[in-house]
């Protein structure tokens, strides 16, 4: 089975990520998040210091979610409480390096949303098992 895989800015541990997945056989990149403007348009396996992709990086956060990638690299600087939900509402998982995922940084309100969030995508994965 092939994991349909959006990741999520092109930073220092964004491009190892789309590295990483470009690098393995069960992983498919199918769309990128440029935060900076001067990134948005241009093509991803550059951003990353690989070859060219031919898909180009986007700002568009509701182009990424439909094309309906069954996981999100989450690998922002400064994560987006609203981005976050708005990815797990539409049933995708979300992968990070960073504690911020927890929601611990984000007081106990950001905790409870990003918390039943990730129950919900948890029932999901178990009920599709």
């Amino acid at each position: 089975m092939t994991l349909r895989v959006v990741q999520w800015t092109t930073g220092n541990v964004g491009r190892k990520a789309v590295q990483g997945i470009l690098g393995h056989p069960e992983l498919e990149l199918v769309g990128c998040y440029a935060y900076g403007a001067e990134k948005v348009g241009r093509d991803v396996g550059e951003l990353a210091g690989t070859s060219p992709l031919g898909m180009s990086a986007t700002n568009d956060v509701d182009a990424l979610i439909a094309l309906k990638p069954d996981c999100v690299s989450y690998n922002k600087l400064w994560p987006d409480v609203d981005e976050l939900v708005k990815i797990l509402e539409a049933g995708i998982n979300v992968a990070s390096t960073a504690a911020f995922i927890t929601g611990w940084g984000y007081g106990e309100a950001a905790r409870e949303r990003l918390g039943e969030h990730v129950k919900q995508a948890a029932a999901r994965s178990s009920a599709a098992a």
